[in-house]
């Protein structure tokens, strides 16, 4: 499937399968707007965490949101435990988009956080393809990797002294293409994004597996269906492709419709050619 295909090139430039724009923050413990315990439940710990969104120092509480996009609000004892990077801080100190951590014990149905723990920054990675550069502003636009195409498109800061490379290249951002395979590596700090290393490709590997639709051995074009449910994808096809039916040299114009075949080649920002078909006749489809 030719969206599974893209999605092993980007993995391969990322060296990791990502999908979509994440963060090493901690995933939310608690979902609801306050954190309660029955009045009748017996004393017991609570743990949260999440990003700060709203802090009253004056009555000691602190908004936490989770990755389900709820707040929850927790009060803090005033003997509580705070750290912001390691370092012993007081609560108003604490930052709104850092990412905390908070434990307690839950009383009578009152809950009160003992422990806070945040942090200020931490690293984040993005995987997809560049939809488009904004050299003036410094950003850089990334579709998602997704299997389906529809990744959400995310616009990343890309700081000034950022490593940015194409091709294994050193490039100005400038010089990144559209539909390029990139991966983005960088920082958040309190919620804003820096871009630190870029590292796209402007060409990689073909592919490509399915059964033969048409044959233009005129204009040098290949049509296959690929994936489920089945998409047409027209190729254009190297004058000096090597074709096989069944393990038999072939020219493309003897290419069978409805042959099962598998495609190799180069693909590119602006298109893909094929230099390789190895065609099976009499054997089940993929």
């Amino acid at each position: 499937m030719r969206l599974r295909h893209r999605a092993a090139v980007i993995t391969a430039v990322a060296g990791i399968a990502l999908t979509g724009l994440a963060t090493a923050g901690p995933a939310m413990a608690a979902t609801s707007t306050a954190v309660k315990a029955a009045a009748s439940a017996p004393a017991s710990t609570f743990n949260l965490a999440g990003t700060v969104a709203a802090l009253n120092a004056a009555k000691g509480t602190v908004t936490v949101a989770g990755v389900s996009g709820s707040n929850t609000t927790v009060t803090v004892a005033p003997t509580a435990t705070v750290a912001v990077d390691g370092n012993t801080a007081k609560l108003a100190k604490l930052p709104v988009g850092a990412q905390v951590k908070l434990s307690g014990n839950t009383t009578n149905g009152t809950t009160v956080a003992t422990k806070v723990d945040a942090t200020t920054a931490w690293p984040f990675a993005a995987a997809g393809t560049v939809v488009s550069v904004d050299a003036t502003a410094g950003t850089v636009s990334v579709k998602r990797v997704s299997l389906d195409g529809k990744g959400a498109t995310d616009v990343i800061p890309v700081a000034a002294k950022s490593t940015i490379t194409l091709d294994g290249r050193t490039v100005a951002l400038s010089a990144l293409p559209a539909k390029a395979p990139i991966l983005v590596v960088g920082t958040v700090t309190t919620g804003t994004y820096s871009a630190r290393s870029l590292t796209a490709l402007s060409r990689w590997a073909l592919n490509l597996s399915g059964t033969v639709a048409a044959v233009d051995a005129a204009n040098g074009t290949v049509t296959v269906n690929t994936g489920s449910p089945a998409t047409a994808v027209k190729l254009n096809v190297d004058p000096k492709v090597s074709v096989k039916v069944n393990g038999v040299n072939a020219s493309l114009s003897k290419l069978p419709i409805g042959a099962t075949v598998g495609l190799t080649g180069t693909e590119t920002t602006v298109g893909a050619t094929v230099s390789g078909i190895d065609a099976k006749v009499g054997t089940k489809n993929r």
